[in-house]
């Protein structure tokens, strides 16, 4: 393990009536850009709440 600090980057954004905050920060073994990542968390998030209907 190594003790680099990496910044961390806080992003809020509101689709609808839900606001998501999203909180970053770089990884040397990152596979999946933030953009994917946001996308993969909301469609799961909406997926979720489909089945709760």
């Amino acid at each position: 393990m190594t003790n680099d600090k990496t910044a961390v980057v806080t992003t809020e954004r509101r689709i609808g009536k839900v606001t998501y905050t999203i909180c970053a920060s770089a990884s040397r073994q990152a596979t999946e850009t933030l953009d994917k990542k946001i996308r993969n968390y909301i469609r799961r998030e909406v997926e979720k709440n489909a089945r709760n209907i």
